[in-house]
């Protein structure tokens, strides 16, 4: 089985990254950020424009966004478990990625120096088009079109985050990357 991971919001701390490089820059609008909700940036840094926020992260920090965020902790823990599991049952673990062009290279460093290492890696917005069996995803938009248009007819996981509830409600939902084992695959 080819199981597909995301990595922001899945293995990556994007958002925390994205948060704290705005409490750097601009510290007086650090007490109006808010808890994302949804992917509507202008719901939880609501003093910028989309257009303003976009050019904060795709083009002023981009690497220091990307390259400095963290690893969730869970993601540390299980990787090591979920590599060994995928290997002794033959599953693949594929990185599905929706990175920009201009953030591909920072994502393949950060996994690297994570030691996140998979069996292949996609970069492609258009997750549903990939090869995989299942879809770990934390983007509500990406899971319900993986859904209704997986090639493979695959089975998108909801990987548990404040901003996807409503997609927590109608898919199968893990909190942690060794949910994987126990959850989907009855281990």
């Amino acid at each position: 089985m080819r199981i597909g991971i995301d990595c922001d919001g899945v293995l990556r701390d994007f958002i925390g990254s994205l948060q704290d490089t705005i409490k750097k820059y601009h510290p007086e609008l650090a007490d109006q950020l808010k808890t994302p909700t949804s992917w509507d940036w202008e719901q939880w840094i609501p003093f910028w424009t989309d257009e303003e926020t976009e050019k904060f992260v795709f083009e002023d920090h981009t690497e220091e966004i990307f390259y400095t965020a963290d690893a969730f902790d869970e993601a540390l823990e299980d990787w090591p478990v979920l590599m060994e599991w995928a290997k002794n049952n033959g599953h693949e673990l594929v990185l599905v990625s929706a990175q920009r062009d201009d953030c591909i290279d920072i994502t393949d460093m950060w996994l690297n120096n994570y030691r996140f290492k998979f069996d292949e890696k996609i970069y492609t917005h258009k997750k549903h088009l990939v090869d995989v069996d299942v879809l770990v995803d934390d983007s509500p938009s990406k899971l319900g079109r993986f859904k209704k248009q997986s090639i493979n007819k695959g089975v998108p996981i909801c990987f548990r985050q404040p901003w996807n509830t409503k997609s927590q409600k109608s898919k199968l939902t893990i909190d942690r990357l060794s949910d994987l084992m126990y959850v989907c695959f009855g281990k």
